[in-house]
């Protein structure tokens, strides 16, 4: 099996080109490079490569199976564990039927 390699620089301005231009955005039109200017082509270009690469490396992130995620609401699986309310009663309910 190939072992991925890191884009290159070029190949990643390609890619926010080529998602820019399925978005609408034409940064043609921002100067090239103009350090006087708030925004130009280099900036946005590593800019996005930047947080391009951030990404690649939160997927190189192995997640531990044991890593409880914050979440906005609880998960169903934590109702019926002991953790939840709900659970209590049916661990409890399951204690008493297995005899312990």
């Amino acid at each position: 099996m190939a072992v991925p390699t890191n884009p290159t620089d070029a190949e990643l301005n390609a890619y926010i080109l080529f998602r820019f231009g399925m978005l609408g955005i034409d940064i043609s039109v921002l100067p090239f490079q103009d350090s006087t200017a708030q925004v130009d082509q280099v900036s946005v270009l590593s800019s996005c490569r930047s947080t391009l690469r951030q990404s690649l490396q939160l997927l190189d992130y192995e997640l531990d199976v044991q890593t409880h995620i914050a979440t906005y609401y609880a998960s169903p699986q934590w109702a019926w564990t002991q953790m939840g309310e709900e659970g209590r009663i049916s661990l409890a309910k399951r204690k008493q039927a297995l005899g312990y």
